[in-house]
């Protein structure tokens, strides 16, 4: 057997835990439990936030299972329904204080995900609330939740200016940090190849009904390419590595099969999924790739009903030698960490995000390609891509990575002086830690 598929090669509990994924919605699934060792099936489980998920099944089955894996599982669970009542009510009084001031709000992820897909509230609501606006609306979104106690409280955020000129969202928090919205103008920052149409995504949503309260609602194609988006944003090796034999591994390894199941249930959810117009936005918005990459994991391991038309319109297009290196050697250490192996630190430092800035050093590679982008990007943002538009968007970029750099380095300052006046710790590695 070769390295590639001895990797590749699942333990059970990994089996297992694709097949709860895989099986939860069947009342008559019972698996069978013999020769499993729960502490580490515990830890895959949670790792994937399927606590909330596997709970029924192992309620089906009354496996006898040690006391700590249990209570490994019972906590994300009980963590998972604090959180879903908590963060229910702040979104559903900001949602209906919204709609009274004409804020249009479109709930991405989490807790939406939970009502209107899995129909179980705590079933993986997320850590934070993330909502949609369009741009000219964050500062009326932010007034709002600021009249509702929900501000710039955590004393690691930068200032607005930062995230304005060079992120996708701004946070705000209640004052205890229990309680975190992230307010979306865009699905990613803006240094990447994407031309999302956010004005569209508006005009083609609906008003619906969320915990109650009023809410936009996505567009199916629009919530589609959305959900691939935002699982890329995270998982960035994944185009340069869909066709690994131990690609699964790395998923379980990343803690993301949930984001898969997401997408596979979504797909499930809207049997008629107008391709054709999902293909051509995606096509659009530069979200090509992602898609592409994302439903192929769908269909190979849920058995997402992904016509094959589609899978094949949406080649992947091999990356470049260095980035399918540089994903390479990410994913592995990745794996390192899953299996108790000794990593590299400078991996960790390249692969982690920090508490403060808004860019992990891995994602540098999409810079250098927005920097000198391919012809179909500059036709997608400009109309045209002739000489004079490719040198337009050089000097642009050029311009915004030297603004990016010196906003990076003038704020960072002003965040260190501002923690140290305070007494706080300025390292740039803080996390931000929540207790729901």
């Amino acid at each position: 057997m070769s390295d590639t598929h001895a990797r590749a090669k699942l333990t059970l509990d990994e089996e297992l835990a694709l097949e709860f994924a895989r099986r939860w919605r069947e009342p008559a699934y019972r698996p069978e439990l013999r020769d499993i060792d729960w502490a580490r099936f515990a830890a895959v489980l949670t790792r994937n936030r399927m606590g909330v998920l596997a709970a029924p099944i192992l309620e089906r089955v009354q496996p006898s299972i040690p006391p700590e894996a249990e209570g490994l599982l019972r906590e994300q669970s009980a963590q998972y329904r604090r959180a879903a009542s908590k963060l229910g009510q702040s979104l559903a009084t900001y949602l209906r204080a919204a709609e009274g001031r004409g804020i249009q709000t479109i709930v991405l992820k989490g807790l939406w995900l939970c009502e209107n897909v899995y129909q179980n509230a705590a079933m993986r609501p997320g850590s934070d609330i993330d909502i949609l606006v369009p741009r000219h609306q964050v500062e009326a979104c932010l007034a709002l939740l600021n009249e509702q106690g929900i501000g710039a409280h955590w004393p690691n955020l930068l200032a607005d200016e930062y995230f304005t000129r060079h992120h996708l969202h701004q946070q705000r928090s209640t004052p205890d940090l229990s309680i975190w919205f992230e307010i979306h103008w865009a699905l990613d920052h803006p240094y990447t190849l994407l031309t999302v149409d956010y004005a569209g995504i508006f005009e083609r949503s609906r008003l619906s009904k969320l915990l109650g309260a009023p809410a936009q609602e996505m567009a199916p194609p629009d919530l589609l390419l959305s959900l691939c988006v935002h699982l890329v944003k995270h998982a960035i090796y994944l185009p340069s590595l869909v066709e690994r034999d131990d690609l699964l591994r790395i998923i379980l390894a990343d803690g993301m099969l949930m984001y898969y199941l997401d997408v596979a249930e979504v797909l499930r959810l809207h049997p008629e999924l107008d391709w054709d117009l999902t293909l051509s936005r995606a096509q659009a918005w530069g979200a090509a790739a992602s898609l592409g990459s994302v439903l192929r994991v769908c269909q190979r391991y849920f058995d997402a009903p992904v016509p094959p038309h589609v899978l094949s319109t949406l080649p992947i297009a091999s990356p470049g030698p260095i980035s399918r290196r540089l994903m390479a050697r990410a994913a592995d250490e990745k794996l390192a960490q899953y299996d108790g192996r000794r990593g590299s630190r400078f991996w960790q430092f390249l692969t982690a995000p920090n508490g403060a800035f808004i860019l992990r050093p891995v994602r540098l590679l999409e810079t250098a390609s927005y920097l000198f982008p391919p012809i179909e990007f500059l036709k997608r943002r400009y109309g045209r891509a002739g000489f004079a538009t490719g040198i337009r968007h050089v000097l642009i970029a050029v311009w915004q990575t030297l603004r990016f750099a010196w906003d990076t380095f003038y704020f960072g300052l002003e965040r260190y002086v501002r923690l140290k006046r305070l007494g706080k710790s300025a390292s740039l590695s803080n996390k931000l830690e929540t207790h729901l």
